[in-house]
């Protein structure tokens, strides 16, 4: 089961330590450092249904590659890029996520060598990733058809039962993955933030007051756009602290999130069963 937990403080000694050992890149980190303790170190740890070979199929079809002929470089830039933005937002990161991208990282490195020693190699160092996510992918369609059919077996109605209709203006949605969220997040902070006209220094957003914002904006819309959920929230610190509010928020099952077509806009909804439920966080 996924928690929120603030961390525990550091002693003197261990500080001293750390800061003596980080001295030479203190300086380029104190702002970022500053910023995510004003968040109070929020942790959010995630169910393990989604693994390293998740987020690699997911950077293989985002980017419509040929899973035969793995750009190795460029899926190797992009895991790590995705891997550094979930320690950004303290994501725990499962042992599994740093061992493919040492293989990742090993098979670049044989896709350097000289052509003399490469030649010698008996098979395309991308061989067996290959054959491992194309194993995997097999794996999770099988599971898809299975949702499908149990789908298709829902609508059918014994004798005497009521029908359940659904809303025809809701149209067929697809399911939502964290790593497809993590690219939503990852646009919303590359736009350009607006101009500061003055300099306030004010309190950071709390975990529960963006949940809050969330709440109280889905609440009064059947439902929102990710990025329009996210452009309340101005500064960096404040669209992360409300990424994590969304997590938590999916964790409790109070919203859903889903899009009309695969690497779709992403859309957010309040599940109207939990109208009047109350949300509980552990930021201490």
């Amino acid at each position: 089961m996924s928690d929120i937990r603030t961390e525990a403080p550091e002693s003197a000694a261990d500080a001293a330590t750390r800061a003596a050992a980080d001295a030479p890149a203190a300086a380029d980190a104190r702002a970022d450092v500053a910023a995510s303790e004003s968040a109070s170190l929020i942790r959010v740890q995630l169910p393990a249904f989604e693994g390293p070979l998740d987020l690699l199929l997911h950077l293989i079809q985002r980017d419509e590659i040929d899973i035969s002929d793995i750009p190795i470089a460029r899926i190797t830039q992009q895991y790590l890029e995705t891997l550094e933005l979930m320690r950004e937002l303290d994501l725990e990161v499962a042992g599994e996520f740093l061992v493919m991208a040492a293989t990742l990282m090993r098979i670049k490195a044989r896709m350097l060598l000289p052509p003399a020693i490469a030649e010698e190699e008996e098979e395309d160092p991308r061989e067996g990733l290959v054959r491992q996510l194309l194993e995997y992918r097999r794996f999770k369609e099988a599971s898809r058809d299975l949702e499908r059919l149990e789908g298709e077996r829902r609508l059918l109605f014994d004798r005497g039962a009521p029908a359940q209709l659904e809303d025809p203006s809701e149209g067929e949605l697809q399911p939502v993955s964290l790593f497809r969220l993590l690219d939503a997040l990852r646009d919303v902070l590359k736009r350009a933030a607006p101009p500061i006209v003055h300099t306030i220094t004010a309190e950071p957003i709390s975990l529960e007051e963006a949940i809050s914002v969330i709440r109280d904006t889905l609440r009064r819309e059947k439902r929102a756009l990710f990025h329009e959920v996210l452009s309340q929230f101005v500064t960096r610190i404040e669209k992360i602290t409300a990424f994590l509010g969304l997590l938590e928020l999916l964790k409790q099952e109070r919203v859903t999130v889903a899009q009309e077509e695969l690497f779709g806009p992403i859309w957010i909804a309040w599940r109207m069963d939990e109208e009047h439920g109350t949300i509980h966080t552990e930021e201490g």
